[in-house]
């Protein structure tokens, strides 16, 4: 059995979204000084590593600390949407998403590698990812799945404050998560994926603890 982090280690340089407080983790007192370290970070709800609840775009939608935390867990695949969308509007489609959703029945999360999250650090992680078509999006919602994931800053492309695919997937009562990593790791045809957040109170969002156990 093995685990693999899927995670972006938080941390005061990391990308954020435009527009969003810069991050921020420094140290608020050490050992030298006052015998013991902590730090005081300053994160909001959807950056990093984050999943986000209908809340975040529907008014009166579900809250992450009102989620039954078995829903962050189950049987996760791997769409590879590498070099998908790029020349095409930059859409992944109707036609990939339901051909994959096909040959992959019964799944809880269905995870979308773009390969971008090998950019993060980088200006260009920022730009011109990936998304998925609006078709491609209803698509899933009928499939039933829990949670969509990405492994770009958002759902949405960063120009598009519409933010279409939010509005379908968060609408419909799934849930998203944005910003993972480590997505060529995860050689099994499917596993079991734990998005773990924190229980935050009437939380919008959160970052989390990304990770999946996949037979050796």
């Amino acid at each position: 059995m093995k685990f693999i982090n899927l995670t972006h280690t938080i941390s005061g340089e990391m990308p954020f979204f435009p527009g969003t407080p810069k991050p921020a983790a420094e140290k608020f007192c050490t050992i030298e000084k006052e015998g013991y370290t902590e730090l005081n970070l300053r994160i909001t709800t959807h950056t990093g590593t984050h999943i986000d609840s209908p809340a975040h775009i529907i008014p009166g939608g579900s809250t992450l600390d009102s989620i039954d935390i078995r829903e962050f867990t189950g049987r996760a695949a791997v769409l590879d949407c590498t070099g998908m969308g790029i020349n095409h509007g930059r859409e992944i489609s109707y036609d990939a998403v339901n051909s994959f959703l096909n040959e992959n029945p019964n799944l809880d999360f269905i995870i979308l590698k773009t390969g971008w999250y090998k950019k993060w650090g980088v200006k260009e992680y920022l730009e011109s990812f990936p998304v998925l078509s609006v078709s491609a999006a209803m698509r899933i919602v009928k499939e039933g799945i829990k949670c969509v994931c990405f492994d770009t800053i958002s759902a949405d492309k960063v120009e598009d404050s519409t933010l279409p695919v939010h509005k379908i997937l968060l609408g419909n009562n799934l849930m998203i998560a944005e910003n993972l990593t480590n997505l060529d790791k995860l050689t099994a045809s499917n596993f079991e994926l734990f998005l773990i957040p924190l229980l935050i109170e009437n939380s919008d969002g959160s970052p989390i603890r990304a990770f999946a156990k996949q037979d050796d």
